[in-house]
């Protein structure tokens, strides 16, 4: 590496591109080869295995970004903010426009302990909107405010799957899951 750091600005460029490239192209092709991702991504397949020893690799650091961009999402979201049915609506929003990125990402390996400590992270503030909107007598008290975060993700997950099928448009989707979410959460 250069006294100037030089290098190093180059790896992280390289490898920037190689998980954009990657999230775009096997989202259209999900068993593009690992050529394929290199040139997808203007560098050599050597550059690719630089970085990425393995497609598992690779996979794992799209989900790694993919993890991190909901959490950025959902707390850029403001989930403190107003009611918390508006700002469930918020985060909704927001994790669409990051699960419409993400579409190649359907699950999370169920046997990778930092990915679903990451995943948690992600679920922490919708957790607390539901527990706010439990104390704020918004929502049912006899649902568990982690059945309902994870009711969501379900919900996210179909969305997702018939947003890619063409049998959701875009601009319904967030309606869509939150009505359904909160037709089944609000306090009767």
């Amino acid at each position: 590496m250069s006294p100037t750091g030089h290098l190093r600005a180059d790896a992280e460029r390289n490898v920037r591109a190689i998980i954009d490239a990657a999230i775009v192209l096997l989202a259209a092709e999900p068993d593009a080869s690992m050529e394929r991702v290199a040139s997808a991504a203007g560098v050599g397949r050597a550059t690719v295995y630089r970085h990425f020893a393995s497609r598992e690799h690779l996979v794992r650091a799209i989900l790694d970004r993919a993890l991190q961009d909901a959490r950025d999402a959902v707390v850029g979201s403001k989930p403190e903010e107003g009611s918390a049915l508006e700002a469930l609506a918020r985060a909704v929003s927001a994790l669409l426009k990051v699960a419409d990125r993400y579409r190649l990402v359907r699950s999370i390996a169920p046997h990778d302990e930092e990915l679903r400590r990451r995943a948690e992270e992600v679920g922490a503030p919708l957790i607390a909107i539901f527990d706010r909107g439990q104390r704020e007598g918004e929502f049912r008290n006899d649902l568990s405010s982690r059945w309902a975060a994870g009711a969501l993700g379900a919900l996210l997950q179909a969305v997702t799957v018939q947003l890619i099928d063409g049998e959701v448009r875009e601009r319904e989707a967030a309606n869509l899951v939150v009505t359904t979410l909160v037709e089944g959460l609000t306090k009767r």
